[in-house]
């Protein structure tokens, strides 16, 4: 029934509008006037008690009047009438609504209680609501009958690119552009507060239409996170999926037990989600639009190997920095191409990618050196840049160039440089569907943001190798632990039950004794061995340094001695309210590396997992990144991947690589914890230290 009744609101056979009118200027008779003029073929059904007739259409009182079935109403009326009319819709079995009165929960607590009220009354009728507080929507498909039903001043042009937004003002701006740009759109759908459709519901009834071949998205806020995450999993392996999430500089863990929970703030989180989801980020409205541009006109990248042509040397360095952004460089011309190019060109060409042919470049030239690139092996893209030079004629390149760069199988795309010297040679590659950018940066951009949807995309259905020996748990040691932890008034597990939560599954920890006197960390650290660590043992000291609660190296009794005293002091002085049980006794490890791994649960997408650089400058150097659970070998190793650290434990001059196999199932073994224990609100391992071939937790929270 879901699917059936967005099909009526996306294909409707009927539509009444609720509050038509034909006065000038008001919403009801923009809607009429886009339904009637734009070329809507179904029967069309205005509804208002004060009018016989509206735009020589007979019109009825109220809904329960019609004689006729109806698939879509539009409510143009103010929200607080949206109740009963949903009411009447139920009455007539009408499958679908758009609410554009504004009025819902954007205005407070009156706000929230009629969108309830709304709710209530189309609750077990199959009724799909799209809005309140929308645009409406759009439908304009080559193959199938236009729709308007919305309040918006233009029609699309036709393609396979749906635009899905909160915000009904990027849609009317975005649909500008496209028309300036002959960007062509499937749909255009404004959801604004989402009382019932939502993003995910409406990526799922895109990802089955065969109109539609990728999907842009600007989102400002999320409900239902797992029906977006599960409609983006499907979908996203067939159709690109590209987002704005707005609101990025709102995020962060204002009262974070751990350094995990400061580490893995919320907007790093969507970047997570979004990624495992296969949802490409970008950070602005132009990176949008830019990567629409390039999907309605280009086949979407697969290789990142850019060649890039410029009759300047500035504008490809330009280029190759936006690629080295990415950590890729220019592709390197095979010797081949460079003497193809060498036949021709000036001797004093750059020789190599970005491919200067320098400010006298006529279109002939242009054209020969498009060719060449087009047809060598290496190259997967092709930029072309060009300034107005005095040698130069932008529009006769353009003009040369336009029918040469059609139907390839890889992205080609230009960037024009400049004003009103420019503007006739931009109008030729937009008619010609060409992508044509501002600047080469702007360009690239876009070029390797899908690249990342197809190198995500290719991650995703790779089948990972299987771990060299079978994973294990001692869940039910795990569920006493915790629930024992739960019992503590401040929700903390400590030191050393947080290492035998670790140990449960799996991760290896290193010996720690408790020591209450000092004669009894001295005899501790005698059956350890010298050298040892001490740290402070209380339940209510959650960083330890922040007391001056650990020493270091203590390498006999009387350091010990001291040691114990030093910190029982510090410790109450520093933090006189906290319960202290005394010390903990370990062994010195002496670690190649240190690392942090962790866990945080978001309150939208659940337990989050954290790896990057550890110790005491963790938070200073934020070498980190983050992931959602549950981990496979690939996921692991990706999310190991995007650290600095990474590349110290591949093997680093004369420090030996780390067992990277090992780490991945440490990983999969703490994403399995979190996974199968959502009580586990943050946890921290840090440091995790890398000795030789092994890896050993020496401290722990939960």
């Amino acid at each position: 029934m879901s699917a059936i009744n967005l099909d009526k609101i996306f294909h409707p056979k009927s539509i009444a509008v609720v509050g038509a009118s034909q006065r000038d200027g008001s919403i009801g008779s923009a809607l009429m006037r886009n339904l009637i003029q734009g070329g809507y073929p179904g029967k069309v059904y205005p509804i208002n008690p004060r009018h016989k007739t509206i735009w020589e259409l007979h019109a009825f009182p109220s809904l329960l009047e019609l004689e006729y079935p109806v698939d879509l109403v539009i409510m143009a009326t103010p929200i607080a009438s949206a109740p009963q009319i949903v009411k009447e819709c139920k009455k007539a079995g009408v499958g679908g609504v758009v609410i554009i009165s504004a009025g819902g929960k954007e205005t407070g607590k009156k706000g929230r209680e009629l969108e309830s009220a709304i709710k209530n009354e189309a609750k077990d009728s199959g009724i799909r609501i799209i809005g309140p507080n929308c645009l409406g929507i759009v439908c304009s498909q080559a193959s199938q009958a236009k729709l308007n039903a919305s309040f918006a001043s233009h029609m699309p042009l036709p393609g396979k690119m749906a635009f899905v937004s909160q915000s009904g003002a990027i849609c009317t701006s975005v649909l500008d552009l496209s028309i300036k740009e002959k960007i062509g759109f499937s749909y255009f759908v404004s959801l604004g507060s989402m009382l019932d459709v939502d993003f995910g519901d409406v990526i799922d009834y895109l990802g089955g239409d065969y109109q539609v071949n990728s999907i842009i998205m600007y989102i400002e806020s999320l409900s239902r996170f797992r029906n977006l995450m599960s409609a983006a999993r499907a979908v996203s392996r067939v159709k690109p999926i590209i987002a704005v999430k707005a609101g990025r500089t709102q995020a962060g863990a204002k009262a974070a037990a751990t350094h995990t929970g400061s580490l893995a703030g919320e907007d790093a989180v969507y970047d997570a989600a979004f990624e495992r989801a296969g949802i490409v980020r970008v950070k602005t409205f132009e990176e949008l639009f830019d990567c629409a541009e390039l999907l309605a006109k280009q086949p979407r990248p697969l290789d990142p190997g850019l060649a890039i042509i410029t009759n300047a040397g500035g504008p490809g360095v330009m280029a190759a920095d936006a690629l080295f952004d990415y950590g890729v460089d220019p592709v390197p011309l095979r010797p081949e191409t460079i003497r193809k190019l060498d036949e021709f060109l000036p001797p004093f060409w750059s020789q190599t990618n970005p491919i200067d042919i320098l400010g006298d470049a006529s279109p002939e030239r242009y054209q020969r050196v498009v060719d060449i690139c087009l047809k060598a092996s290496e190259v997967k893209g092709l930029l072309i840049i060009l300034t107005p030079q005095a040698m130069t004629r932008p529009t006769h390149v353009a003009e040369t160039l336009a029918g040469h760069l059609k139907g390839k199988p890889y992205p080609v795309f230009t960037s024009w440089m400049g004003g009103r010297d420019v503007e006739k040679a931009k109008e030729i590659f937009n008619r010609e569907g060409i992508p044509t950018f501002d600047t080469p940066e702007r360009a690239v951009r876009a070029f390797m943001n899908l690249y990342r949807y197809s190198k995500n995309v290719k991650m995703l259905q790779q089948i990972p190798a299987n771990l060299p020996k079978k994973i294990e748990f001692d869940h039910e040691k795990a569920r006493i632990l915790l629930d024992q932890g739960i019992k503590n008034k401040n929700f903390l597990l400590t030191e050393i039950e947080s290492k035998d939560l670790l140990s449960a599954y799996g991760i290896s920890v290193n010996l720690t004794k408790i020591a209450v006197t000092d004669a009894e960390a001295v005899q501790k650290a005698r059956e350890l061995g010298f050298p040892v660590a001490m740290k402070i043992y209380s339940r209510d000291i959650i960083h330890k340094t922040n007391v001056n609660g650990v020493l270091l190296n203590l390498k006999n009794e009387t350091d010990v001695h001291e040691a114990f005293k030093k910190i029982m002091a510090s410790a109450r002085s520093l933090n006189p309210e906290a319960e202290i049980e005394g010390v903990t006794i370990q062994t010195m490890l002496r670690p190649e590396y240190e690392l942090i791994l962790g866990s945080k649960r978001d309150r939208d997408f659940g337990p989050v997992i954290l790896f990057g650089m550890g110790g005491i400058m963790a938070e200073v150097l934020k070498d980190r990144s983050i992931a959602l659970p549950p981990l496979n070998r690939l996921l692991a190793r990706s999310l190991m991947e995007k650290t600095k650290v990474y590349r110290l434990l591949e093997g680093y001059r004369n420090h030996p690589p780390a067992n990277l196999t090992l780490l991945e199932e440490i990983l999969i073994r703490l994403s399995q914890l979190v996974t199968d224990f959502p009580e586990i609100e943050e946890l921290d391992i840090n440091p995790l230290m890398v000795t030789k071939n092994d890896f050993c937790a020496v401290d722990a929270r939960v």
